[in-house]
């Protein structure tokens, strides 16, 4: 491809660099600027590398934040939480046909762009029985595998998918291909946890009474062997929680007090059982943070991983089948109200008490779950400080409304419909780059992020932000406003900016390798707005070629960068 026809792309397809930490025109104590934030929309495609430069230092490479979400809650500790950007609207980016009209369950799984999804298939729609693999940014359906009924999500570790269905099956992550099969496990043993080379898995025996019962096993990851077991009372019918070196495993009877159940990793052994909560847990799964375990079963509790004593109890119910809480900086949250970690303490309770039955998922400031009802059914989007809702999108699905959990992924929400559809939120995948070793000056900074494609620069943003001297505040008042339109452009573009008091400015044009250009201004100027125009050409008057450039201005101390793309 042409340099012109990639920048024509480029333009269509909005590719775009935002740097979202510093905030522009912010002031920081040195020992609170946070690192380098970038988000990047590439057209659904990795860049090749993102750099940035700080007041014209050397570049910086910027790594890449992976935001994968290889298991049920993002991780063995059943946080929900993702550092993805937030999908702050109901744009629809794809759907896929691969959900039945029932009991959608599961969370859809993405790993390596690829999103893992186990049709449910209970219930009298029977929506199918397949594990199914998709591309995460078109829904386009890549493999799949009969697997028999699923009810939770699987994971996805060192290149395998591991599913809790009818057995357990191990598939090779790319092609769907059988490793092996286990018929120990079952749907009811929720999502496997995967350590190195063993995995663990459950098996839930419901006899509707008070002999029902769990086995977890232990298998070596490469043939599914047997590796130990253990039974105890109660059937577990949701998801195991890891803490250090015990499998913490939560049970439900329906008429009795059922345990809480945790396991060494290594032998099986039981190290303790906690019976505080009647009829144990349901839906709800071990939310694990610091040492301490919160669960939701008859009360919301909090309860000491390493003894099983309870420590806190709080008296909100979470209807009636008690969702697994999603958690982030010290709250955790359902559709019905946000309690704090520390004692339980209500933080808001939500006016609409939507009736949630899978687990929640967080990213940016928004927290995302399933409405049951269905005469009411939507996926909705809701604000963690206060519960507002952000957004919902309601659709006509089966008999138990909406069940599914949501995945968060590069900018992508990921949940399940009772329609027949897996659903995928957002505007296309923006990936981020994190970097936390920014050395700025006092003073003044200025900071350029650039996206690459092809060792060609594509896509850049600039920031300015203060640094105070210490023991001194300041609030940056003054800006240049250093704005060009159109661009890009192909003849032409003016640059307009603004003086709050008269003084000497400059303005002058830079090629990606720090070379001036051309000097559009330099002169004493008068308190105002004004405009400069640039033709594309250079200081001896020759055009220059198509390309990204950058145009900076300087006034009174302050200076302000921004982009410029060329087309010819």
């Amino acid at each position: 491809m042409s340099l012109i026809a990639f920048l024509i792309s480029f333009v269509l397809a909005a590719t775009g660099v935002t740097i979202t930490e510093p905030e522009d025109w912010a002031a920081y104590n040195l020992d609170e600027l946070p690192g380098i934030r970038a988000i990047v929309e590439n057209e659904n495609v990795i860049p090749d590398s993102v750099h940035y430069t700080l007041n014209g230092d050397p570049v910086v490479l910027i790594p890449r934040l992976n935001t994968d979400w290889p298991t049920y809650m993002q991780n063995y500790q059943n946080h929900g939480y993702s550092e993805s950007p937030a999908v702050t609207d109901n744009t629809i980016l794809w759907t896929a046909p691969v959900t039945g009209d029932y009991h959608e369950f599961p969370t859809p799984v993405v790993v390596d762009g690829l999103v893992y999804y186990p049709q449910d298939g209970g219930g009298p729609g029977g929506g199918g029985d397949s594990l199914y693999c998709l591309n995460a940014a078109t829904g386009e359906i890549i493999w799949k595998y009969r697997t028999g009924y699923t009810d939770d999500a699987v994971t996805v570790y060192d290149g395998y998918v591991y599913t809790p269905s009818d057995s357990l099956w191990c598939l090779d992550a790319l092609t769907g291909e059988r490793m092996w099969a286990f018929g120990g496990a079952n749907a009811r043993g929720g999502t496997p946890i995967i350590i190195g080379n063993s995995v663990f898995c459950a098996e839930g025996i419901d006899n509707s009474g008070s002999d029902d019962s769990t086995i977890v096993y232990r298998l070596d990851a490469a043939t599914g062997e047997v590796q130990w077991s253990q039974v105890f009372t109660g059937v577990t019918t949701s998801c195991m929680g890891l803490y250090n070196d015990m499998l913490i495993v939560p049970t439900n009877l329906w008429n009795d007090y059922s345990p809480l159940v945790a396991l060494n990793t290594e032998t099986g052994e039981i190290i303790w059982e906690n019976y505080d909560s009647f009829s144990g847990y349901w839906d709800s799964s071990p939310v694990i943070v610091d040492g301490i375990i919160y669960i939701s079963g008859d009360k919301v509790r909090g309860i000491t991983a390493s003894t099983g004593e309870t420590c806190w109890e709080a008296d909100i119910h979470l209807w009636p089948n008690e969702p697994t809480m999603s958690y982030h900086d010290g709250l955790l949250y359902t559709a019905v109200g946000c309690i704090e970690t520390l004692a339980g303490g209500v933080v808001w309770l939500a006016p609409q008490y939507y009736f949630q039955h899978g687990s929640s998922g967080i990213a940016g400031g928004l927290f995302s779950f399933c409405e049951q009802w269905p005469d009411t059914a939507s996926f909705v989007t809701m604000n963690c400080s206060d519960g507002t809702e952000a957004w919902h999108y309601q659709i006509a699905c089966g008999p138990v409304g909406l069940v599914s959990s949501p995945s968060i992924v590069d900018g992508v929400m990921y949940v399940a419909g009772t329609d027949w559809n897996l659903y995928a939120f957002g505007t296309g995948l923006k990936y981020t780059y994190l970097d936390d070793t920014l050395n700025p000056e006092v003073g003044w900074n200025e900071l350029v992020a650039t996206s690459f494609d092809n060792g060609v620069a594509v896509a850049s943003d600039t920031v300015n932000f203060y640094i105070n001297p210490t023991g001194i505040e300041f609030e940056p008042s003054r800006r240049l406003l250093l704005t060009g339109s159109p661009n890009p452009f192909s003849s032409s573009t003016e640059l307009s900016f603004s003086l709050s008091e008269p003084g000497y400015t400059s303005i002058e044009v830079y090629d990606l390798s720090g070379r001036i250009v051309s000097t559009l201004e330099s002169s004493e100027l008068m308190a105002g707005v004004h405009s400069v125009q640039w033709n594309g050409r250079s200081r001896n008057g020759e055009p220059v070629s198509a390309g990204l450039y950058f145009c900076r201005i300087q006034s009174g101390g302050i200076s302000e960068t921004t982009g410029l793309c060329l087309l010819r």
